[in-house]
């Protein structure tokens, strides 16, 4: 059984998205003189660090991802119900930091990743050399863009999908403040196994099926990924940052459908005003896949608009290492096969210790 969706719509999405990429690239390209360098890190020998609980509601919508309201589809087609929760967040850091003043070892969720919207956990090594360049190494132990959970088989239909493990780990190496400019360059390779894969078997067991084993094998999610990212930190003074930047992601995985090739610019920025700071940023990203998805006959594409807005007070009721603050993050995925849209959202509020 195949299903046959509308024609591809995408090409007008790519003038935007070259739009949005010139916008950053006319940031680059401002001269020295108009800018001031961005600090690098702070390496004070000892502990430091910080501790954020926080209460966070979010929404989902999507088909595809794995939720209680979509456990059980009728269509390949049909709209996604809306779920929203209500759940506990916790961002920490420790950071180490030798005699030599050079030297860091660190875990939890750095504060400029935050900044940049992407709330997961490494853990890691920095080196900070004599021209001013800081080259870090570090582990994250989950992808920040996989869930814990698969459905075995998103293609299921009439009986409750059930789930699987959807393990994935990475590691990057970066470069930050290179030579002493504002450039910083990153490199990342991640890696997903999803435990039960038994995408599209529902579909091949149909009596009117056309599906053959050779689609299956192009339905396989077990992914290796490579990120290529680089970034331009300009900094006003007064702690005033904004931060454009370009990344290229490769997803190779088993089943040539499921491959792709992503392009992506982000903006971030961060504001601080007396006690107040202010932070987030906009992202813009088109994804190309390698082969036709054999179910729907078509091959995907993706637009994935991202942002995430936020503001931080330090020192509420007069408490000096202490900081409150609230933030909200949106994701958008329009595809040209309306399975795989998706959107989702998060607003979150906490108090953080400083140490």
């Amino acid at each position: 059984m195949k299903i046959a969706l509308k024609p591809d719509y995408l090409t007008r999405m790519r003038a935007q998205i070259s739009v949005f990429l010139l916008g950053i690239f006319l940031i680059v390209a401002l001269p020295d003189n108009a800018i001031s360098r961005q600090p690098g890190n702070k390496f004070t020998p000892g502990f430091s660090g910080y501790v954020q609980p926080m209460i966070a509601a979010g929404y989902s919508k999507s088909v595809s991802d794995v939720s209680d309201d979509t456990k059980k589809i009728n269509s390949l087609d049909q709209d996604a119900n809306s779920e929203t929760d209500f759940f506990p967040i916790l961002l920490w850091e420790m950071v180490y930091t030798l005699d030599n003043s050079a030297t860091q070892f660190y875990a939890g969720t750095p504060k400029e990743n935050i900044v940049e919207g992407t709330f997961f956990l490494e853990t890691g090594i920095r080196q900070k050399l004599s021209g001013g360049t800081i080259l870090t190494a570090a582990w994250v132990p989950k992808l920040p863009i996989l869930d814990n959970e698969a459905w075995k088989d998103p293609f299921l239909l009439g009986s409750d999908r059930q789930e699987t493990d959807q393990d994935s780990q990475a590691f990057k190496v970066e470069a930050e403040s290179i030579f002493g400019s504002p450039v910083n360059l990153r490199y990342g390779f991640g890696r997903q196994k999803i435990d039960d894969d038994q995408s599209g078997v529902y579909l091949f067991e149909q009596p009117d099926s056309t599906l053959t084993t050779a689609d299956l094998q192009m339905l396989k999610r077990d992914s290796d990924f490579h990120l290529l990212e680089a970034q331009y930190a300009i900094s006003f003074g007064r702690g005033i940052m904004i931060r454009p930047g370009v990344s290229y992601v490769r997803g190779d995985a088993i089943g040539d459908a499921n491959s792709f090739n992503r392009f992506q610019g982000k903006v971030s920025f961060a504001y601080p005003y007396e006690r107040w700071w202010f932070f987030g940023n906009i992202s813009l990203g088109l994804a190309e896949y390698d082969e036709a998805n054999p179910i729907f006959e078509k091959t995907r594409e993706d637009v994935i608009y991202g942002t995430t807005l936020g503001v931080g007070y330090a020192a509420p009721f007069g408490w000096k290492d202490f900081t409150a603050s609230v933030f909200t993050s949106f994701k958008k995925n329009d595809t040209n096969i309306k399975f795989y849209d998706s959107r989702s959202m998060i607003f979150a509020i906490g108090l953080a210790w400083l140490f």
